[in-house]
């Protein structure tokens, strides 16, 4: 039973950090100029920790399973509560990462957008070596009268 215990409070531990790591994407992902390498780093630490919540919640089935027990735990208080905390963090973070999956979503937008500006203006006039404007590869030469 103890084994259980601190499974499950490891398991709490570790849905609360995960709350941090996905309120700080959101506030990055808020900000005027998205951070690609902090966005990255985040990332990782997003698939860490949901690594751990995976191997965890195994582990909590494993004990169910052993213990012949099941959520929501009515006859075993302690472990009841930490499973409601369970409940709220995993739907809280569901939300959440949902809204930042939609901010995430419009940043690549914004940025296909402003990729799409800037090939545009590649076939734009440029100077070539010549000192001539060009249009896609061809010389211009204005002449003056």
């Amino acid at each position: 039973m103890k084994n259980f215990i601190k499974t499950m409070t490891t398991l709490v531990e570790t849905l609360q950090a995960l709350d941090q790591v996905i309120n700080h994407e959101q506030t990055i992902l808020c900000s005027g100029r998205v951070n690609g390498a902090a966005l990255q780093h985040i990332t990782e630490q997003k698939s860490s920790l949901l690594a751990t919540v995976d191997y965890l919640d195994k582990q909590r089935r494993q004990h169910d399973e052993r213990l012949r027990q099941s959520a929501p735990y009515s006859r075993q208080p302690e472990i009841a509560a930490m499973w409601k905390d369970v409940v709220q963090l995993t739907t809280r973070l569901s939300q959440i990462n949902r809204h930042n999956g939609m901010l995430l979503g419009k940043q690549i937008a914004y940025n296909t957008e402003a990729l799409a500006i800037l090939n545009a203006s590649q076939t734009q006039k440029f100077y070539g070596p010549n000192g001539q404007e060009t249009v896609s590869g061809q010389t211009v030469r204005k002449i003056s009268v």
